[in-house]
């Protein structure tokens, strides 16, 4: 019993020292595309906000988990009806794989999760949608790739671009008959505060 007790303490410890917590914030571009089944549409631009607490875990902190709060604008122009501006808040827990070792100033990453937002505010050709007509809670999958930079013993700057997309609609079928799903491309910089362990 001592020696499987010492053995757990053991690993504990391993993974622990390993380990460090993070917050970022990071903002910038997204660039939407209503994909509607009848209809043409084009890409408009809207505005991505992250706000997130990342812990970093396993050997050489190749591996972190990360759970971002989102605040999303998406814009999509409809033929012959307009803009169409969708608002979304939401949550989004990321798998990252960070590549290098864990003492590097320069570190590539990925990362891929689900998300799980609402619709906040839907509006087409400036006038504003009822909330029956669309979908309170949207689903989707976002897929990225970056890098961070150390630019002090504290700090991280990050660079992140790439994909968003839908798996449920956002409008109700008796509104937009057929599919409504966002696919979004997205390009964001922030910064990272680590709060543990800082040597890494």
């Amino acid at each position: 019993m001592k020696k499987v007790i010492f053995f757990v303490l053991v690993a504990v410890f391993t993974t622990s020292s390993y380990s460090q917590y993070r917050w970022e914030v990071s903002a910038g571009a997204t660039f939407s595309d209503l994909s509607l089944d009848n209809v043409e549409t084009s890409r408009g631009t809207g505005f991505f906000i992250n706000a997130g607490y990342g812990y970093v875990m396993g050997v050489r902190a190749k591996t972190s988990i990360v759970f971002s709060l989102d605040l999303l604008q998406r814009n999509s122009e409809i033929e012959n009806l307009g803009d169409v501006k969708i608002l979304q808040a939401g949550i989004t827990p990321k798998f990252r794989y960070l590549f290098g070792r864990g003492k590097d100033r320069f570190r590539a990453f990925i990362n891929v999760g689900p998300s799980f937002r609402v619709n906040a505010n839907v509006d087409i050709a400036d006038l504003e949608v009822d909330s029956d007509d669309y979908e309170n809670v949207v689903i989707g999958g976002v897929y990225g790739a970056g890098f961070s930079q150390m630019i002090g013993e504290m700090f991280d700057v990050m660079v992140e671009v790439g994909a968003m997309n839908d798996f449920v609609d956002n409008f109700n079928e008796e509104f937009i008959p057929g599919g409504s799903k966002f696919f979004d491309f997205y390009a964001r910089v922030g910064v990272r505060f680590r709060i543990y362990d800082a040597r890494r």
